[in-house]
C-alpha cells in the first residue's frame, strides 16, 4: 500500500500552514501555493500505485552450502514487469540486510541481474530473503515497499580447521584407511536421481542440485571404512554459559557450546582424512534427518556428520537413562563441558578396553578451572582416557594440540586438583 513519505507528510504540514495564512491574511495568491502543496503528496500516491510490480525472484548461492565466516555470492534474477526502483534484501547477518541497490526497469524480455556478497554469522538453516523493492515518484513524496515474498534456504556448517597427527591412532592395517585417491572417487561416484515426495531431506545432493537447478538426492552412499566414534555433551545444563533470552536469534546456545561444535567439526574432518567413517553420538535428543553439508571440497564420508553439526541442539535432558553400548577397537573423541554424572558414565561406557578416547572439557573463561571440572578429568583419566582442558576462547587446533602433547591442566589448575583430593 502506498504511504507519504516524511518529504510527503511536510508538503502537506507546510500546505495546511500556508493555507491557513492565506485566509487569515486575505491572500489569494498564497492559497493556490497551499493546495498545491496539499494536493502533491496525493498525486504522488496515485502514480505510485498506478504501476504494481509482478515479479518473479530466482536466487543463485555460491557455495551452495557455505561455513560460519565464508563469503557467499547471492546472484538475484528479477524477471516480470516493474519500474526502475530500489532493492533491499533480508540476509542472516548484521544488520539484518544487503543494500540498498538501484533496480533498473524490469520488462518481461529484460529480467534484470545484481549480486553482493554475505557472511553468514551462525551455522544451521539460514533464509536468504526476501526481496523487498522500494517504489517512489519522481519527487519522492510517496513510497510503495513491495515484498516479493520468494526466499531461498542455505545450509551454513560449521569451519573445519586442520588438526595435526595424533591423538587418535591410524586405523588397524587390516581394514586399511582408505587414500585420498579413494575417497575423491567415493565423493564423485555418487549416484543421484530427482528428488521425490518422502526423501529424506539428508539425501539431498547440493552440489548436484545447484549444477541441475532441481533437487536431487543420492541413490547409494559412499562405502564407509574403519569407524570412529565422536561423542558430545548436549544437554543444556551442562553449559553454564547457555543464553536463554527470548530476544536471541535461533535456539538456546553459548561460546562454550559453540566451541565444542566447532571442536567437534574439525576432529571430524580430521578423522575423515584419516580413513575413518565417523558416528556422532550425542546425549540429548537431536533432529532428526539432519541435511548433508557436502559443500564443495568436503569429502562425502563428512558430509553428513557436517549436516548434524550444522543442527546441533543445547537441548534439556529427557530424564531417560542413555544407551551404554561399548565397540571394540573404536577410537573415541569426546567433547563436554560440566557433565552430569549420567553422561560421565555413558562417556565412559562407550570405550570398549585398549581402545584410545581422548576428552576435551571446555570452560567458558581462562579462571573457569573449577574442582568440579578438575575431578572430572580426573575420572576420565584414571579410566585411560586422554583429557584436556580449553576454554571457550582458545583456538581448536591449540586445544588439539594439548591433548596431543597430554598437557591436560596447568600449574594453578594441578593445586585445585589436589585440593578437590584432599
Amino acid at each position: 500500500m502506498p504511504r507519504p513519505t516524511l518529504r510527503g507528510v511536510l508538503f502537506v504540514l507546510v500546505g495546511a500552514a500556508i493555507t491557513t495564512l492565506a485566509y487569515l491574511l486575505e491572500r489569494p495568491e498564497l492559497l493556490a501555493v497551499g493546495v498545491i502543496a496539499i494536493v502533491a503528496p496525493l498525486v504522488a500516491i496515485v502514480f505510485v500505485a498506478s504501476s504494481r510490480p509482478r515479479l518473479r525472484v530466482g536466487r543463485h548461492l555460491d557455495p551452495v552450502v557455505a561455513t560460519v565466516g565464508e563469503p557467499v555470492t547471492v546472484t538475484v534474477t528479477v524477471s516480470g514487469r516493474a519500474r526502475a526502483a530500489e532493492w533491499i534484501e533480508r540476509v542472516p547477518m548484521r544488520p539484518g540486510y544487503a543494500g540498498p541497490g538501484r533496480l533498473p526497469d524490469v520488462r518481461r524480455t529484460r529480467p534484470a541481474t545484481f549480486s553482493y556478497r554475505y557472511w553468514p554469522a551462525e551455522r544451521g538453516v539460514v533464509t536468504v530473503g526476501s526481496l523487498l523493492i522500494e517504489e517512489r515518484d519522481p519527487i519522492g513524496l510517496a513510497v510503495r515497499v513491495t515484498d516479493t515474498v520468494a526466499e531461498a534456504a542455505q545450509l551454513i556448517v560449521p569451519v573445519v580447521v586442520p588438526l595435526a597427527a595424533g591423538p587418535v591412532p591410524d586405523p588397524s592395517s587390516d581394514a586399511g584407511p582408505r587414500t585420498s585417491r579413494s575417497r575423491e572417487r567415493a565423493d564423485d561416484d555418487v549416484v543421484t536421481r530427482e528428488y521425490r515426495s518422502g526423501d529424506a531431506l539428508r539425501r539431498v545432493h547440493w552440489r548436484v542440485t545447484a549444477r541441475h537447478g532441481e533437487l536431487m538426492v543420492r541413490q547409494d552412499e559412499p562405502q564407509a571404512g574403519p569407524r570412529a566414534r565422536l561423542l558430545i555433551d548436549t544437554a543444556r545444563d551442562a553449559y553454564r554459559d547457555i543464553d536463554m533470552r527470548p530476544l536471541r536469534h535461533g535456539p538456546p546456545s553459548g561460546p562454550s557450546f559453540e566451541w565444542g561444535v566447532r571442536m567437534a567439526a574439525s576432529a571430524a574432518g580430521h578423522l575423515v582424512e584419516r580413513g575413518y567413517a565417523v558416528d556422532l553420538r550425542t546425549s540429548t535428543v537431536q533432529p532428526e534427518q539432519p541435511p548433508l553439508g557436502d559443500a564443495p571440497g568436503i569429502p562425502a564420508a563428512l558430509a553428513a556428520v557436517l549436516g548434524e553439526l550444522a543442527m546441533l541442539r543445547a537441548s534439556p535432558s529427557d530424564g531417560s537413562p542413555l544407551p551404554l553400548d561399548a565397540h571394540p577397537s573404536v577410537p573415541i573423541v569426546a567433547l563436554a563441558s560440566q557433565p552430569s554424572g549420567a553422561t560421565i558414565d555413558w562417556m565412559l561406557a562407550q570405550r570398549a578396553p585398549g581402545t584410545a578416547a581422548s576428552l576435551l572439557l571446555v570452560t567458558p573463561h581462562a579462571s573457569a578451572e573449577s574442582a568440579e571440572l578438575l575431578a572430572t578429568a580426573e575420572v576420565f583419566t584414571r579410566a585411560g582416557w586422554r583429557v584436556a582442558v580449553a576454554h571457550a576462547a582458545d583456538s581448536v587446533d591449540a586445544a588439539w594440540q594439548r591433548l596431543i602433547d597430554g598437557s591436560s591442566v596447568g600449574p594453578d589448575a594441578t593445586a585445585i586438583l589436589r585440593g578437590a583430593r584432599a
